[in-house]
């Protein structure tokens, strides 16, 4: 492998200047055009960098970085095979900067940002002689293969730096600083989840290195410089520095003045920009729905930059289910993900009509209508342009269907995160968690089992809360009454119907038996019918006959906002296995569900507010027996227990 290396770095270095600058640029162009998963992310860093930028601006910067990373990469098997010559008419330091900066004879720790040519800062000692004087040592990361770890230290060696491995070489460090040294460092992004601290850069939490403001802060009276190569054209450039001037002395100061260094020098110019190499995913280990880090210096930055609380600049989208009692389910996980990350941007995309609850609810930070669903090329160019057009970075589906997959493909999230059970493969997500065969679904809630999914895939380590939502102060019930009579008044609401499966309703006999023993018992009461416009005509039957005054039909006469008023205003609500019965459990009121051939361990009410599940005699806990086996004096008493004074 060294043998290769040797002879191809001499073959690039023979090439005439213009032969490859014109590989370079070729090279780079196809790195661009069919490395699609890196170029991708180029454009999502630029994105979430430089916003104003327009597109096509964005994509010649990421064309540009692609050339000059191969340059960067030819430079690096080419220099080896330099003159000294060769060196000296191609590269050059600026004198006058680098004299001020020797001039007080102390150490220093020199930070190379990770631009296109900054290997030629090993030539340093040949390009400016006095620097010979002085020793500098340049952290790199030692290879596994001898003779290429051998080959790499020999060639970078000789003008007269030394490399540093970063596992054995902070002590040589130290001691070259004692002797009024210089020690090069790379200010890293992106460290991952097992090094560096939890920072910002550009406004998005990042993992960062700490090296240069540990060696500068261990070492007192060490000044910190910035040190990179100004590009003049291909494989030509000029050796700058300048010195930071950080706020304070401390390690944090040190290594948040050098990152927003780097953030100004990127934002100067397209140019500037273009020479970093943007292919990296720089907010590495960053994907997981928390922000547990071995250190955390989030606190420490927000006071360095004078800001009370996180940007909110990552985007997560997160695809809510199709019926409303999943949707009520999945809120405690939006919850928890949205407390574990507070620099993320949620937004939940949702069925149209469920908008209106989300909203007043004010559960996440933006919201996202999906079109009237359809089978037509018309829904899918409508869900491009709705999704795609906020450039999501995380699609959390809670769906298990093709059509929610696809959804978050057109999305064009990289990360897109769902659960697979047996016989059902998601192939358009990019990251699943595939249900444990020891898990039993039956025997598990469904709210529980998606904790587990984000826990083991996602990294949400939070625990969902289950305490009931509190509606905002303009919900209203939309049957107003005075105070005083309100005050006198018991209400039960009664939700007789389901949107599907009929074998989940309980018969219209055992809810008009249900009415008469509760206005018999509580002279007080008022019994509400709720459901929606499918379920008037069942409600229709079940008030024939009843008190006009007393038994109040509401179904299909509320939208959503004003059905969870109405439920709110409840005493007690009884109901079928329906998202009504969800809805008033997470409101915090009491319910009385009745539950037949559903499981209720799987789907029954999980917020933490008084409920009691009631099934036919002898059925097993996860259901399977016809509804109609609880009698309407069973209900009656358990809600009767509800509506004692």
């Amino acid at each position: 492998m060294k043998l290769l290396i040797v002879i191809l770095g001499a073959f690039v270095a023979s090439l005439p200047r213009s032969v490859a600058a014109g590989t370079a640029s070729l090279l780079g162009f196809a790195v661009c055009a069919l490395m699609r998963r890196r170029r991708a992310m180029m454009l999502r860093n630029l994105l979430c960098c430089f916003p104003e930028k327009t597109e096509r601006e964005r994509r010649a910067i990421a064309l540009e970085s692609c050339r000059r990373m191969i340059e960067m990469g030819m430079f690096v098997l080419a220099s080896p095979h330099f003159s000294r010559e060769r060196i000296l008419r191609n590269f050059s330091v600026d004198e006058k900067k680098i004299a001020e900066l020797l001039a007080g004879n102390g150490p220093m720790v020199v930070a190379v940002p990770h631009f296109s040519l900054m290997e030629s800062l090993t030539m340093i000692p040949l390009l400016y002689p006095p620097l010979a004087q002085r020793k500098i040592g340049i952290f790199y990361r030692p290879f596994d293969n001898p003779a290429i770890e051998r080959w790499v230290k020999t060639t970078r060696e000789r003008w007269g730096c030394r490399l540093l491995s970063r596992k054995k070489g902070l002590t040589q460090a130290l001691s070259f600083l004692h002797e009024n040294g210089l020690v090069c460092v790379l200010p890293d992004q992106g460290t991952g989840a097992h090094r560096g601290a939890l920072s910002l850069f550009f406004g998005r939490v990042a993992t960062c290195s700490e090296l240069a403001g540990s060696l500068a802060h261990g070492h007192p009276g060490t000044r910190t410089v910035v040190a990179w190569c100004e590009r003049e054209g291909f494989w030509r450039g000029k050796v700058c520095a300048e010195e930071i001037a950080p706020a304070g002395t401390g390690r944090d100061e040190i290594n948040f003045s050098v990152n927003r260094w780097i953030e100004r020098r990127l934002a100067s110019s397209d140019s500037a920009c273009a020479d970093w190499l943007w292919m990296h995913d720089r907010w590495k280990g960053m994907k997981y729905f928390n922000l547990e880090h071995r250190r955390n210096r989030l606190a420490e930055t927000l006071r360095f930059l004078g800001l009370e609380k996180l940007p909110k600049k990552k985007k997560i989208f997160v695809r809510l289910p199709n019926w409303l009692g999943d949707v009520v389910m999945a809120l405690p996980l939006v919850a928890a993900l949205r407390k574990a990350r507070p620099d993320a941007e949620i937004t939940l995309v949702a069925r149209a009509h469920f908008l209106p609850m989300l909203e007043r609810l004010s559960c996440a930070d933006k919201f996202a209508a999906l079109p009237a669903k359809s089978s037509g090329l018309g829904y899918w160019l409508a869900c491009r342009k709705l999704l795609a057009a906020a450039s999501p970075e995380v699609f959390v589906l809670f769906t298990n269907s093709l059509r929610g997959d696809a959804e978050a493909r057109l999305s064009g999230a990289p990360l897109r995160c769902g659960m697979v059970r047996e016989g059902h493969p998601r192939p358009l997500l990019t990251r699943t968690w595939r249900v444990p065969a020891d898990l039993d679904l039956t025997k598990n809630h469904q709210t529980l089992v998606w904790a587990r999914w984000l826990r083991e895939s996602c990294g949400l380590l939070l625990a969902p809360d289950f305490s009931p939502l509190k509606l905002s102060a303009s919900a209203q019930t939309g049957v107003p009454v005075p105070a005083a009579e309100a005050e006198r008044r018991t209400v039960v609401g009664l939700i007789c119907g389901t949107e599907n499966s009929p074998e989940k309703r309980w018969p219209v006999a055992r809810w008009r038996e249900l009415i008469s023993l509760l206005l018999a018992a509580f002279p007080q009461a008022e019994i509400r019918l709720f459901g929606t416009a499918k379920d008037a005509a069942i409600t229709a039957q079940v008030a024939v006959g009843t008190d006009a005054a007393r038994v109040i039909d509401r179904a299909g006469k509320t939208n959503l906002p004003d059905y969870m008023g109405e439920l709110g205003s409840c005493r007690v609500v009884c109901g079928n296995d329906t998202g009504g019965l969800h809805l008033a459990n997470m409101l915090g009121v009491p319910v009385v569900g009745v539950f037949g051939p559903t499981n209720p361990v799987r789907t029954g009410p999980i917020f933490d507010a008084p409920r009691k599940i009631l099934q036919p005699e002898n059925c097993p806990p996860t259901g399977g027996a016809p509804i109609e086996g609880v009698p309407a004096r069973r209900v009656f008493d358990a809600a009767a227990e509800f509506l004692k004074p």
